[in-house]
């Protein structure tokens, strides 16, 4: 049986849970969608680009970390 170095084992569990990301999409929020929607025709959009990338990148670590 091999031994487990527990110390690593508990600084890979820590990590397991860890998301780092930046809040770019929250200080630049208005003057995305204010250019997104310039000139737009329609419904303007309600949330910028970098939100949805955001969502999407905690959407794929949720499911990376399921397995």
């Amino acid at each position: 049986m091999p031994k487990i170095n527990w110390k690593e084992y508990n600084e890979k569990l820590v990590r397991r849970g860890e998301i780092l990301f930046s809040i770019e999409f929250i200080e630049n929020w208005k003057k995305e969608l204010d250019s997104m929607n310039e000139k737009k025709r329609g419904h303007p959009y309600e949330y910028p680009n970098l939100y949805i990338q955001f969502l999407a990148a905690i959407r794929y670590y949720c499911l990376i970390t399921e397995r």
